[in-house]
């Protein structure tokens, strides 16, 4: 899901769309403010619900689950890994797991598991270790390699969420936790 509304004749800002000299079209620079105007307008025939407007707060959920969309290709490309590589990456950061169960997380055969764990173990980043249990059977383990590459890659982002949460006070931090919490209960809903 790419916007939280749909519509041909309305397009909500995306992050890049903001900043000195951009819009979320060719019309004039509109101010943070003309831009939630301008939203608030549109969201209810956007949205097919007459009451749903585009807030501030709404067009900021739509660029926060916009960007996200795009961080973990981006991540990847800086990695010179693939996609699914680095989501193997970021399951395994979690602890070992058999190439069938990394199969059923990445949502993929065992056969393409098979070869992105062989790329992973190729780049160093994983290696097929026998199952601590069970001797028939292999498990996949992250290495120091591709913990570094995770982490390396992921800690600018966590360190200005840290910085951020951190100059919340208790009382905003449970308003938006709601706010988030009802969002994503509201996605949720849809793929249930």
């Amino acid at each position: 899901m790419s916007d939280i509304t749909s519509s041909r004749h309305s397009r909500l800002p995306r992050p890049d769309d903001v900043g000195p000299g951009r819009t979320e079209t060719s019309q004039p620079a509109q101010s943070g403010s003309q831009q939630r105007d301008r939203a608030e307008t549109t969201g209810g025939a956007a949205s097919g619900v007459p009451e749903f407007r585009m807030t501030g707060s709404l067009v900021a959920l739509q660029q926060l689950v916009t960007v996200s969309e795009t961080v973990p290709a981006a991540l990847a490309r800086q990695a010179g890994l693939s996609n699914s590589e680095l989501h193997s990456l970021r399951h395994l950061m979690r602890g070992p797991m058999g190439p069938v169960e990394l199969a059923k997380q990445l949502g993929v055969t065992s056969a393409a598991s098979s070869g992105i764990v062989d790329r992973l173990c190729g780049h160093g980043h994983a290696e097929r270790r026998p199952h601590a249990g069970d001797g028939r059977r292999t498990e996949v383990v992250i290495t120091d390699s591709g913990r570094a590459e995770v982490t390396k890659r992921m800690r600018p982002m966590f360190e200005a969420l840290a910085d951020l949460d951190n100059s919340l006070t208790d009382d905003e931090r449970v308003v938006i936790e709601g706010y988030l919490r009802g969002a994503t209960q509201a996605m949720r809903a849809l793929i249930s």
